[in-house]
């Protein structure tokens, strides 16, 4: 489509993600929560919780990541965040490997898990929060620009 938009073109992008993306993106959160269903099956009254934490940071993250897409998807503005030097946002898209390390910390001292998972849940939630936070402000910076253009063409 040679004549299309760049925004038309980037929303059908993200209409049909690739397969190999789409796993990709699984794959984080998949190897970040396996281990923590492992060791809440493995000792529920101690790690349960924490698993439980870890899980629901885990889906506000993505619900986050999917909100940061759609408005992606809406204003044509790259809403990512890259290279931002922050503890908040360290992992990044790379949770699974907090995940690894919360998961290699557990096995060298179990009796940490509910500590561990509950830091690295922490976490990710805070940085999900962030890029919610951040699709809001490039929403409604989108909604204030369009506005303020129509007011100069009211104005004209």
């Amino acid at each position: 489509m040679p004549n299309a938009s760049p925004k038309l073109a980037n929303a059908a992008a993200l209409r049909r993600p690739p397969l190999a993306e789409a796993f990709r993106a699984a794959l984080g959160p998949l190897l970040t929560v396996s281990p923590a269903l492992l060791f809440a099956w493995w000792h529920p009254a101690q790690n349960a919780w924490a698993a439980l934490a870890l899980g629901i940071a885990l889906a506000l993250d993505a619900a986050a990541r999917l909100t940061v897409r759609l408005a992606q998807g809406r204003t044509g503005v790259d809403a990512e965040f890259r290279g931002v030097a922050s503890p908040l946002l360290m992992l990044g898209n790379a949770v699974w490997l907090g995940g690894l390390l919360v998961a290699l910390g557990a096995w060298l001292r179990p009796d940490l898990f509910p500590l561990l998972a509950s830091a690295l849940a922490g976490l990710v939630a805070m940085g999900a929060c962030a890029r919610l936070s951040l699709a809001r402000a490039v929403i409604a910076l989108d909604a204030a620009e369009r506005a303020a253009a129509q007011e100069k063409a009211r104005g004209r």
